[in-house]
């Protein structure tokens, strides 16, 4: 039964498939434990087949016999509380997939939480509760672009970014700038020149400051890819 999405040849042979699964009363699964790989499998090519509308609608039809054939046998056998409770992580995890995969652009983010149904309101709560993970609120995604507009439209770009330093010679840069400033400031220390101190010590607040919110902002992002 299992048809990989990225198969296009075994791809046409989908329809047949639900055709047939639509015809019958119940999927024949065999085991629990191999009906419930296959259901595995199923919600893995759900995530592959997010970018073929009718290749992923297919699938959750699958994906929602094979459940519901799955669900009357664990009545029978006397496990329907085990079985409801590890339906719902998985289905909590279905609702969530835009919110998670959405975590990368911080505008598409903001987007599809404030464009979150109740249901996957419910289902963020849960999940939350359950694994002790929070994802961050919309705030906080406002919060970083309004940094990165401030960053990138002021003269603050004129700062090296450490998240753009990939070569020696961008983390050079970023470094003599420290050492210009540092030298400065104790030139101008050793001179007694009280304006040119205050200046320099002025802009090493903020290189530092602006440094420390990039490096707040990287941090987040790691954390979120991470997820």
């Amino acid at each position: 039964m299992h048809t990989p999405p990225n198969d296009p040849k075994k791809r046409e042979a989908l329809p047949e498939t639900v055709r047939k699964l639509a015809e019958v009363p119940t999927i024949p699964i065999g085991s629990m434990g191999e009906a419930y790989e296959f259901f595995k499998q199923i919600e893995a090519d759900l995530k592959a087949a997010e970018d073929d509308p009718e290749l992923y609608n297919a699938l959750m039809f699958v994906r929602t016999r094979l459940k519901e054939a799955m669900e009357v046998r664990a009545r029978e056998a006397g496990k329907a509380d085990d079985w409801a409770e590890a339906m719902k992580e998985h289905d909590t995890m279905l609702l969530l997939r835009p919110l998670f995969r959405a975590q990368n652009d911080a505008q598409e983010y903001i987007n599809t939480y404030c464009g979150l149904s109740a249901e996957q309101k419910a289902a963020l709560d849960y999940w939350g509760k359950k694994t002790g993970i929070h994802l961050p609120h919309p705030e906080v995604f406002e919060a970083d672009l309004r940094w990165n507009s401030i960053r990138r439209g002021s003269i603050l770009r004129l700062i090296p970014d450490p998240e753009l330093n990939r070569t020696w010679f961008e983390r050079l840069k970023a470094v003599l700038l420290v050492l210009l400033l540092a030298l400065g400031l104790a030139f101008a220390i050793g001179s007694y020149s009280r304006i040119a101190t205050l200046v320099l010590l002025a802009l090493l607040v903020v290189v530092a400051a602006t440094w420390t919110r990039d490096f707040i902002s990287s941090i987040r992002k790691r954390r979120q890819e991470a997820r």
